[in-house]
Order: structure tokens, then C-alpha cells, then sequence
């Protein structure tokens, strides 16, 4: 209530200045804008003062607003959308991949051995080489890979290799050894060391297991965090973005993303998740204090806010980490991975609801997304008629009866519409037909009346929300051809796929007062972009460039 008054005002405000001689600080004008509001409208030009919207009409209005110093831009016909927002992402993976060594185009273990190589022969002895992105499932055999030839041209140097989801992890001899790691190590809880049938772990590291060996990397200085935050954020901007809720960090990240704020260089507005594995499993009053701490309701303007936790439930599809009711097709006695209790998932709910926050955790399997609503549930029984917004990150295969239950419940589906696409020639193969015709349930579960904020996931998919949006119509990869479509009935309309990536995004995040759409009073972030996408044959969508990205009515990057 306090967030609407304070729009209201604001809007009033406004409204009752621009009655006057109010000149604009910028007006945008001869565009397409896209305005996102209730009927999905479109107008002319909008015009803004002191970083928020004071006007959306037609050219001939807008010319009021024109003074000395109003920065004028002729749109000549672009379209501009609202600010396009990523409602899943991660800024510190993708600084951490701008980085570390880039091994996602190999196309075979061959291949991804000779990039390690490489890298071996300009290091250290001992230095740790760190890098990711690799998927067995494009190899031919697509196997899991083993350590040995790995651990042969990398003696001296640990390696720890993210797989392409974030959820597995392909490290070397030398780094099982610093971990500790033999045949007789035990699975730790909600993890999996891979052993091969003579008993000897392979270096595959699953969920949890993952961190006996990522612990021991050296940190990074705040310094050197801020750098790579900085390059991952100007990346958002060049692709369009001016909003990130990067899902899964600690104070730390948090100190650095308001450093950067406060000197001008966090270029996106960020909606910080606060990720438990930072504290895991703790009791209920040092969770009250450790929300209570690190919540934020705003910083500089609204660059930064943390009102959200990020749990971690099952694992995923491509490690066969997601967790099901039934074994997986291609991995008999297998059902996944709960990496935390439902238990904990109750008490960690309770706790943030008593502060004031929501709760989005990652469940991909039927099993981690229908137990973490009834977690969900018992949690609401203290809470009812509360605005929770709780959310369910990727919810990416159900059962119908739990989508009346996201419904009734109102728990968010926050979902990745280019998961759907990158997993599509896979998951028939790990869960059946008859599983997989509820996975990525878009149609269903608007159809049941919720929004659906859309994100990417990014580095584990592309930064690029464009190909998200096409995924969200189109149910298949750029290029590939109509029968490659996936469960079509389940796509999305390209107004609703719009909707994910601004006001439902914005809404997930308690801000659908001041972002999302392009309405007076809301802040002036706006994506312009060179073709008509509302209009376009979808195929021409992945092909979209962006020629303006402005946040808070400063441009932050120009195409052209």
C-alpha cells in the first residue's frame, strides 16, 4: 500500500507540473511506443524530466514539452518498448564466464580437451583453471565425460569446468585430491560424486557434491568483482536490458552492487535475490535476523533492491538432477536430486514473509515443483490474504493439477522461454511423451489466469532477450525448421511474451509501479529497437537490434 500511495503522489505531482511550462529533459518522438499498460497500447513520443515519464501521446502533443536543453531523439519509426527486464539471470556468472575459460562452443570432449590445453600452457603450475558451459548432450555418445584424459594434459593445475546448466561440474585429478575426493568418498546431501563401475569418481560433481571442490577456488577481491560485474552489466545493456533479478547472491555482492551504483557503473537496475547457500540451514531466529539485516527496500533510486530469497530445490535436466515422482527413462533407479529438505523450504518461507520478503526457489522436476508448493502451502497458513508474490523458478515440468494449485495458491511461475528450446530435443528422452506434455507449460498456466515473468537464465543461456521472446512464440531454435516445434499449444502470443520480459517481470519484483510498462509517472527506462516486433513474422525476431538502451532517461548504450 505504501509503494502505491507514494506512485500516486508522484503521478499527481507530475500530472499538476506538466499543466504549466514544464519542458522536458528528453522526448522521444515519431517511434512506435509499445506502452505495455492494461490495454497494450500504442502511441507516439514520450517525454521525461528528471528520470520518469511526464508524458505518452501523439508527436503533435509532445511538441509542449520541447524547451532549450531537451535532448530530442527521432525515433524514425523505431519501436520502443518499456525497459526490458530479465526476471532470471545471474550478473556474477556471467562476469565470472567474461572471464574464465569459454568452452561452450565444443561440439565433443576432444574438443573442449584441446581449449583446457591451451590454457594449461599459459598457466602456473598449481593456478586453478576455472571455466564452464560444457554440454555431453551435444557430444556424439553423449555421455558424461571421464577425468582421465583430462587429468593427463592437466597434472599440475586443478580444473573445475561448470557444466552448461550450473547444476554439474567436470573437475580433474589434481582437484579431487585437494578436495579429497576418493572411491570411498560419500555423496554428500542433495549431491552426487559420479563413480563409474570400478567404484572411482569420474569428475563429475552433481548439485551439492559441486561444492567439496568449488570451495577451495580463491575469491575474488571486491575490486576485481566489481570489474567483472561491471563488464557482465554493460553486456545486459548493449542486448537491451536495463533490469537483472540476479537470482542468488550474498552480502558481499550486494556491498559491490551498491559501490557500483553509487559511482554510475551498475548500468541495469538489479532486484537482488538473497541466495541461502550463502547460510544454509539455519534456525528460524538467526533467519529473522539475517533478513532482517540484509533486506533492502531501495537503493539509489531504485538501482538496487533485495526483497527476495533464493532457494535451491532440485536439480536439472541435462545432469538428471530434477527431481520426479518416477525414475528417469534414460537412467533407470534414478528420480533426481532434492538438495534441500521441504522442511526447510516451510521454515525459510515463514521466516521471510515474517520480514517482509518473498521466496523464489528453483524446482525443475514434477516432484520439486509440486512438494515446494505444499511447503509453500503450510507456510501461507500463517499468512493468509498476504501480497507473497512467491515465486517458482523455472517450474519447468508439472502435472496439470499443480498448475490449478500455482493458481489458486497465486505462486508465480518465473520461467526461461530459450530453456524450452535448448532442452526440447532431450527431455523425451530423460522423462517420456507422456511427462514431458506439461513441461514448459506456458498456454496452461496463463490460461489459469497467472503471469508468467521471463528471464533467460543467463550465462546458461544467451543475454540476448530477443531470442527469449522468439522462444516464447516460436517453441523452437532460430533457424530450425516447423515440424522442430515443441508442444505448440503451449506457446505464448507475442504480446504476452512482451509482458514477460517488462510489467509481469516488474511485477514479480514489487515494482510494477514504478517499471514495465511505459506510463507517466514510471521510471524512463525504454529499449529501442529497429524493427517492429508486435508486427514481424516471428522468425525475423532473433535478428532485432537494439539502437537504444536508456535507463532513468540517460542513454546507457547507442547502436548506432
Amino acid at each position: 500500500m505504501r509503494n502505491i500511495f507514494i506512485f500516486i503522489c508522484t503521478t499527481l505531482c507530475l500530472l499538476i507540473s506538466c499543466g504549466g511550462n514544464e519542458k522536458a529533459d528528453m522526448l522521444i518522438y515519431q517511434g512506435k511506443i509499445v506502452t505495455v499498460d492494461n490495454e497494450f497500447s500504442f502511441s507516439e513520443a514520450v517525454a521525461v524530466k528528471n528520470g520518469r515519464i511526464i508524458f505518452v501521446g501523439s508527436n503533435k502533443d509532445a511538441e509542449a514539452f520541447i524547451g532549450d536543453s531537451t535532448e530530442i531523439i527521432d525515433a524514425e519509426g523505431l519501436t520502443v518498448l518499456p525497459g526490458l527486464i530479465d526476471a532470471h539471470a545471474h550478473l556474477v556468472s556471467l562476469g565470472d564466464e567474461l572471464v574464465n575459460l569459454e568452452i561452450s562452443g565444443c561440439r565433443s570432449f576432444e574438443e573442449m580437451l584441446g581449449k583446457v590445453k591451451e590454457k594449461v600452457a599459459v598457466s602456473k603450475p598449481g593456478e586453478w583453471i576455472v571455466g564452464g558451459r560444457w554440454d555431453h548432450t551435444l557430444w556424439p555418445g553423449k555421455a558424461f565425460p571421464q577425468h582421465r584424459q583430462l587429468s593427463e594434459i592437466s597434472p599440475d593445475n586443478p580444473v573445475y569446468l561448470k557444466r552448461v546448466d550450473g547444476n554439474s561440474a567436470f573437475v580433474n585429478k589434481r582437484a579431487m585430491e585437494l578436495a579429497g575426493i576418493t572411491a570411498l568418498t560419500p555423496d554428500p546431501p542433495g549431491g552426487i560424486i559420479v563413480k563409474g563401475q570400478d567404484g572411482e569418481p569420474t569428475g563429475v560433481l552433481v548439485n551439492q557434491a559441486m561444492n567439496m571442490a568449488k570451495s577451495l577456488l580463491p575469491g575474488d577481491s571486491e575490486e576485481y568483482l566489481a570489474d567483472k560485474l561491471e563488464m557482465a552489466a554493460k553486456l545486459c545493456s548493449e542486448n537491451g536490458l536495463t533490469g537483472v533479478h540476479e537470482a542468488g547472491v550474498g552480502p558481499k555482492e550486494i556491498n559491490v552492487f551498491k559501490e557500483m551504483a553509487d559511482k554510475g557503473k551498475l548500468f541495469v537496475r538489479v532486484n537482488a535475490m538473497l541466495g541461502e547457500q550463502e547460510k544454509p540451514r539455519f534456525q528460524v531466529s538467526d533467519l529473522n535476523a539475517w533478513f532482517k539485516e540484509n533486506r533492502l527496500e531501495s537503493y539509489a533510486d531504485n538501482m538496487l533492491c533485495v526483497k527476495t530469497v533464493k532457494l535451491f530445490f532440485d536439480g536439472a535436466l541435462g545432469s538428471r538432477g530434477a527431481a520426479f515422482f518416477e525414475e528417469y527413462d534414460d537412467d533407470p533407479g534414478n528420480t533426481g536430486i532434492l538438495r534441500i529438505s521441504p522442511e526447510y523450504i516451510t521454515e525459510v518461507t515463514k521466516a521471510a514473509l515474517a520480514n517482509n520478503m518473498s521466496v523464489a526457489t528453483h524446482c525443475i522436476g514434477i516432484r520439486g515443483n509440486s512438494l515446494c508448493l505444499d511447503s509453500y502451502a503450510e507456510a501461507l497458513e500463517e499468512y493468509q490474504g498476504e501480497d507473497h508474490r512467491l515465486r517458482i523458478e523455472h517450474a519447468q515440468v508439472l502435472k496439470p493439477e499443480d498448475i490449478e494449485r500455482f493458481a489458486s495458491m497465486k505462486v508465480i511461475p518465473s520461467m526461461q522461454p530459450t530453456h524450452c528450446t535448448s532442452d526440447k530435443n532431450m527431455i523425451e528422452d530423460r522423462i517420456g511423451r507422456e511427462r514431458s506434455k506439461y513441461s514448459y507449460a506456458w498456454r496452461a498456466l496463463l490460461d489459469a489466469g497467472l503471469i508468467i515473468p521471463a528471464g533467460s537464465d543467463f550465462p546458461v543461456e544467451s543475454v540476448n532477450p530477443f531470442l527469449g521472446i522468439y522462444a516464447s512464440v516460436a517453441r523452437k531454435l532460430p533457424g530450425d525448421k516447423p515440424e522442430a516445434v515443441f508442444n505448440s499449444e503451449q506457446a505464448m502470443t507475442i504480446e504476452e511474451a512482451i509482458r514477460g520480459f517488462t510489467i509481469w517481470a516488474a511485477y514479480a519484483a514489487f515494482q510494477e509501479d514504478i517499471l514495465g510498462s511505459i506510463e507517466r509517472g514510471k521510471y524512463a527506462d525504454f529499449t529501442i529497437i529497429d524493427r517492429d516486433i508486435t508486427l514481424i513474422d516471428p522468425e525475423e525476431i532473433p535478428e532485432t537490434k537494439v539502437v537504444y538502451t536508456i535507463l532513468g532517461g540517460d542513454i546507457k548504450y547507442k547502436g548506432r
